[in-house]
């Protein structure tokens, strides 16, 4: 009973927890027989369909040991299974033996090829199959073993090449003087960055080996510097264009470097430090060098190193430039000045700026060198307020909203920006570096109307702190911008949107510049027409208030219909004195900073706001309300929002009610020890407590029930029929129905349940509903089977007893006999009151177990074996096809009874008789059969002991057998 689980095809290294082999094969018949063959040595799973098999790996392929598999299945067959297993990379863990009867060289060799272990062909022997069995797990640890060996080794020779890079990288260093600590720099810069992309873009699939291997590679970017001249390398002055191109030839000459490196063995490093070394100075529009590289063609890895490189180039010392503050270095990077970069590896540079610039302070040049402190925390120190992939987004829809228009991203605390999209070079002035503060003034003393500026400048001062101080969302004023095509002063509309980051003390926001045809195209069309809302009473009587605030963070009330007072008895002057028109205040306190983040949030993906939340009535009562807001535009470029408000009171308290009605449901469900369940067939999901998860471990199914369930659960196989008869019963219309079964726990191990259903009915009579209560009846079930074992079997060989043996006969015999024979066999110990006499009943009784456990190997699951007398069994074949299986059968029996005396040096060696009779040529009856393989055995005895004999008409019957019939 289980959901689809994303596997996990990571290789086991718990090999002593492999205990478990899974049974594959669609007759049950099968399954019994190799059941019988390693139910002693290992736990069992059983699946009859190959999609119950893949079910079963998914949740144990840690604990299982090896699959037995049969090729020719419904559902899914066996070549199907292997190769779902090949995709998982289970094959390595779990490997796979073939049990079939298909003999064709075809079929053999496209197993092989799937990836089985081993192909045993049916009919087998036991011993044979337990043996190959036990084979392939050996060889299946051994190679896991060394496999782990081998990545010891691969460990050990990485640290041994880590040590060879660190030379290398010294080298580099003291070559050019004032890098000091670049290096290392580079390092903790490329692996903070590629944790930050990890975490944003896992497509990319950057696991934590991969990010190790490339920050130790970044150490190699400059390798190539070796072959450059030290007076290129350490001019203090600008580079003419001929040393510039001495210069580029770094990269190219530190890949030839490394190419000649290839004896160090790890090839993946050398490939990435190959990439990080030719590609790290390619740009994203492709302008960079040595092989003009453009877009996603730049592997990530030097995308990154590049990123690093430059930030680290620019707030360093160089014997060329003094280093210059990181905020600046950011705004270089983030606008271009640097080259272009991936957009959205600029989003995630903007999430660790903060640390760069730690780093870059407490590893400075000069400073005594230490070992980074850089682990996967370090993203707790970053000063992201939400992903990279969200950021993006909400970009992307402002700029969606604002089609060609020029988007600035601006953090006012710290005067970083981004200027995401330029619409065209009249914005050029906004990328002039440094803060954005000084940026924004030249673009206005530049580019915006002589008589416009100082309403422009007033971003940087009031403009931009009452729009922060009093939580405005949106905010627009209209000034002139100068087109350079046309050469005239063009109309534009400056919108400045809040970037919601949770934290009050964030100053965030997106600025949008959106071009006009005139300055009157600022004022919204039907905005007045949109206020007289208003004054239209039937709108009033439906919606009960209709209200606009400003979009600030108390959202101050401009204008209302006077519905507020027929909803909570507020006239609209003591809502001016007794709230100051602040509509926050009026909402219940419990609700004000949910009502402020969720309106936020969904005005950054549309115009329109839904919500539920309370309201404090004059009277003291609290009504909850149901709000449609629109977001319009003003004629003085404020944004407002128009609220309709509806009284939900009446259908809240319905949902209360059912919710404590629920509430109750689920705490009687949690505090009861069985596992609740409740089936609504018309949909076909199951709901469960919480109860089954701790119980087994897993998620049963919840969707598809009826059908899944049939072949994808995790019941024993043997059981499914059963569960799913049940199932059908109740749909049909059964109140009440109950059965015991297996089902599978986390551990791998059946478990023995009790299901307790009922059904519900709806108004027309129709079964709508089955309510259900699984309990674990494990311990139970396993006590009430020992004390039954104890009951059927004979205390001495654990063989059945002859009350017991006769019952499962005569079940047997009452079905009639198709094809082939039955065989009743009677076998004797020879002279086994002398062995008692001679050596004491201590050694007589070791002699009988001795014969009991050569019968039990010898014999199959499905025969009926059992001790009737002193020195006495009874041997039944439930199916045989000719009598002369038989007579090879009791042949065997002998010879390993006598082999077992040999070999344990007894000094008795005992012998048996045997007698045999047939169904359906000797009778068809429980006694007359017995009777006459005890006369056959007779027989044997008259012939001289230690043989076997038929029955057949010629034998005299005894007088008295000895047993009753």
């Amino acid at each position: 009973m289980l959901e689809d689980i994303n596997p996990y095809p990571v290789k086991d290294r718990e090999l002593r927890g492999r205990d478990t082999i899974l049974i594959v094969d669609d007759i049950e018949v099968n399954r019994i027989i190799l059941q019988s063959i390693f139910e002693k040595d290992y736990n069992l799973l059983e699946a009859e369909n190959g999609d119950q098999a893949m079910v079963l790996l998914k949740q144990y392929h840690r604990n299982i040991a090896a699959v037995l598999l049969d090729l020719v299945m419904p559902q899914k067959d066996g070549y199907q299974v292997l190769a779902e297993m090949n995709d998982m990379h289970l094959l390595p863990e779990c490997p796979v033996i073939i049990i079939t009867s298909e003999d064709s060289p075809d079929n053999t060799v496209k197993a092989f090829d799937l990836g089985a272990s081993d192909i045993v062909m049916k009919p087998f022997d036991p011993v044979i199959v337990k043996r190959r069995v036990e084979n392939s797990i050996a060889l299946s640890r051994n190679q896991q073993n060394l496999q782990e060996r081998i990545d010891e080794q691969a460990a050990r020779l990485m640290e041994s090449n880590a040590v060879m890079i660190d030379a290398l990288s010294a080298i580099i260093e003291y070559r050019s003087v004032e890098t000091g600590q670049h290096i290392q720099r580079i390092r903790m810069f490329t692996r903070i960055l590629l944790e930050e992309i990890s975490g944003n873009f896992p497509e990319l699939g950057l696991d934590r080996r991969q990010i190790d291997i490339i920050s130790s590679a970044s150490s190699m970017h400059d390798i190539g510097k070796i072959a450059i001249p030290d007076t290129i390398l350490n001019k203090p002055g600008r580079l003419t264009e001929e040393e510039f191109e001495i210069m580029k030839g770094h990269t190219t000459k530190g890949c030839e470097m490394l190419v000649n490196l290839d004896r160090m063995g790890d090839r993946e490093y050398l490939q990435y430090a190959y990439n990080i070394c030719r590609y790290h100075h390619e740009r994203w529009d492709g302008r960079g060098y040595p092989d003009g590289l453009r877009g996603d063609n730049i592997p990530v890895c030097a995308q990154v190193v590049g990123i690093a490189d430059c930030y680290d180039a620019l707030t360093s010392d160089r014997v060329y430039k003094k280093a210059i503050p990181p905020a600046q270095a950011i705004n270089m990077i983030l606008n271009g000045e640097c080259g272009t970069f991936s957009p959205w590896l600029l989003e995630c540079f903007k999430n660790v700026k903060v640390i760069f610039s730690k780093l870059s302070d407490e590893y400075r040049d000069g400073q005594i060198q230490k070992q980074p402190a850089i682990n996967s925390d370090i993203r707790l120190c970053m000063d992201g307020d939400r992903d990279s992939r969200q950021m993006g987004q909400q970009k992307y829809l402002t700029l969606l909203k604002y089609v060609d228009s020029t988007v600035v991203e601006v953090d006012f605390n710290t005067g970083v920006y981004h200027v995401v999209y330029l619409s065209n070079h009249d914005f050029d002035g906004l990328k002039s570096g440094g803060s954005f503060k000084d940026a924004f003034y030249h673009f206005v003393e530049t580019s915006v109307h002589p008589e416009d500026r100082e309403m422009a400048r007033a971003l940087m001062g009031a403009y931009m702190k009452d729009f922060m101080k009093e939580g405005f969302n949106k905010r627009s004023r209209n000034y002139r911008i100068y087109n350079q095509v046309e050469q005239v002063y063009r109309w534009c509309r400056a919108t400045m949107l809040r970037i919601n980051t949770g934290n009050p003390y964030q100053k965030r926001a997106l600025i949008i510049w959106e071009e006009l045809e005139a300055e009157e195209d600022a004022v919204p069309a039907g905005s007045t027409m949109q206020m007289r809302m208003f004054n239209d009473a039937v709108l009033s009587h439906m919606v009960g208030c209709v209200q606009a605030c400003l979009n600030d963070k108390e959202f101050t009330i401009v204008e209302t219909n006077g519905g507020m007072r027929k909803m909570l008895g507020y006239s609209d002057g003591e809502i001016k004195t007794r709230f100051d028109n602040r509509y926050l205040n009026m909402i219940y306190p419990a609700d004000r900073s949910r009502i402020m983040e969720e309106t936020g949030r969904q005005l950054e993906s549309g115009n329109s706001v839904e919500l539920e939340y309370r309201l404090t009535a004059k009277d003291g009562r609290i009504i909850w309300v149901l709000e449609r807001c629109q977001s319009i535009t003003g004629k003085n470029n404020m944004e407002y929002l128009v609220f309709a408000l509806m009284d939900i009171t009446a259908s809240k308290k319905d949902q209360e009610e059912l919710r404590l009605s629920l509430e109750r449901h689920k705490i009687i469900m949690e505090q009861a020890e069985d596992a609740l369940f409740e089936w609504d067939i018309e949909k076909d999901t199951v709901t469960h407590s919480a109860n089954f998860e701790k119980k087994f471990g897993y998620t049963p199914i919840s969707n598809n029930f009826s059908k899944r369930i049939r072949f994808v659960s995790h019941i024993h196989p043997a059981d499914v029929p059963d569960f799913t008869e049940m199932l059908d019963s109740l749909m049909k219309g059964t109140i009440y129905r109950e059965i015991e079964f297996r089902l599978s726990d986390a551990a791998g191990r059946y478990r023995w349940c009790r299901l307790r259903a009922s059904s519900q009915f709806d108004a027309a009579g129709r079964v709508s509903r089955v309510i259900g209560m699984l309990a674990d009846v494990d311990e139970q079930k396993r006590a009430e089977e020992a004390l039954q074992y104890q009951a059927e079997r004979d205390e001495l060989t654990q063989l059945y007893n002859r009350r017991t043996a006769r019952r499962l006969i005569e079940a047997i015999l009452e079905e009639p006999c198709v094809q082939g024979y039955r065989a009743l066999m009677v076998l004797d110990v020879d002279d086994f009151k002398k062995i008692n006499d001679s050596n004491g009943h201590m050694f007589g009784d070791s002699v009988l177990k001795a014969v009991a456990d050569i019968l039990t190997r010898q014999f199959r699951s499905e025969d009926v074996l059992a001790r009737i007398g002193g020195d006495e069994f009874l041997l039944f074949m439930s199916h045989v096809p000719d009598v002369k299986t038989v007579e090879t059968r009791m042949a065997m029996v002998l010879d390993s009874i006598q082999d077992m005396c040999l070999k344990q040096g007894m000094v008795i060696h005992p012998s048996c008789s045997i007698g045999a009779a047939f169904q359906p040529i000797d009778g068809n009856d429980f006694n007359t059969l017995f009777q006459r393989a005890d006369a056959a055995m007779y027989g044997a005895k008259g012939k001289g002991k230690s043989c076997f004999q038929m029955y057949d008409a010629s034998i005299r019957m005894p007088s008295d057998l000895g047993i009753e019939a």
